[in-house]
């Protein structure tokens, strides 16, 4: 099994061109969040600002409006009840998350109708959180979507997806299960030392810390990564790029903290992708 480690990010992570503009980096597009769960929106939409992502909407329950414009001004928000509205925002982005913090209702159902029903082979899906687990109990097809498919689970949402348990969750089982569930799709399962599985090739980072075991890393990682894709493009080596950049940050923090909080890591992005790109410049 082939490593992921910091070579990915020089690669990857290149200086920006001094004649740009926003709509350069990537328009995302962020359905998340709930009564309930309002933070998961936050710290994945901030990941995906801080990562350099032009512009990012998230599309949220209305009463979650003044967090989200108080906590990140840069992004947009729009009501996820509007049909019209959210339609018209997915239509417009490169990149569209759906998930984080969403819970599982006929709601989170119809959205993911929505964005598979309404996006084209030059978009990209990142299906997270509560739409994977309404994805496995509604038995919600994802063969034939035009978008590139990401999946983000970790190994609890995994078998609910693949119908193996933990135990079984062996890179041959999780490759068969991958070809028969997304056949195209990217899926990274969620774990220490974490797999990326792509194009029948599997691949494992080579970073990470027990202080990340906490709530909101993963929707962290999908701000991150949603980010990436929007500016770099879709391919194994942006997101590779994306999910050993998280670690790497993590590694950092570890070192003289007991928990990593997510907060304290998207902090951190900017100024290690500028360092990475003045390294890679010189």
């Amino acid at each position: 099994m082939q490593k992921i480690d910091k070579s990915i990010l020089s690669k990857v992570i290149k200086p920006r061109n001094p004649i740009s503009y926003k709509g350069n980096y990537g328009r995302i597009l962020i359905i998340a969040g709930s009564l309930h769960f309002g933070g998961a929106a936050i710290l994945s939409s901030s990941a995906a600002v801080y990562s350099g992502a032009g512009l990012v909407t998230v599309a949220t329950t209305p009463e979650k409006f003044v967090s989200l414009n108080t906590r990140i001004p840069e992004a947009m928000t729009i009501d996820y009840h509007n049909i019209m509205e959210t339609l018209n925002s997915i239509r417009q982005s490169n990149v569209i998350v759906i998930g984080p913090g969403l819970g599982t209702s006929e709601l989170t159902q119809s959205l993911i109708n929505m964005v598979t029903e309404n996006t084209t082979k030059d978009q990209t899906i990142i299906f997270d959180a509560s739409a994977l687990t309404e994805i496995a109990e509604k038995n919600i097809s994802l063969t034939q979507i035009s978008a590139h498919v990401i999946l983000t689970p970790h190994q609890g949402e995994w078998q609910r997806l693949s119908k193996l348990e933990i135990a079984d969750q062996s890179t041959e089982n999780n490759l068969q299960s991958i070809q028969e569930i997304a056949p195209d799709s990217l899926l990274i399962v969620k774990k220490h030392l974490s797999e990326i599985y792509y194009n029948n090739k599997v691949e494992q980072i080579s970073a990470g810390n027990p202080g990340m075991a906490t709530g909101g890393m993963g929707d962290t990682l999908t701000g991150i990564i949603a980010a990436f894709v929007g500016q770099f493009g879709f391919s194994k080596n942006t997101v590779s790029a994306a999910l050993f950049l998280h670690s790497f940050i993590a590694d950092k923090i570890y070192k003289k903290n007991y928990v990593v909080l997510p907060e304290e890591l998207i902090n951190e992005i900017p100024s290690t992708m500028k360092k990475i790109t003045t390294k890679s410049s010189k």
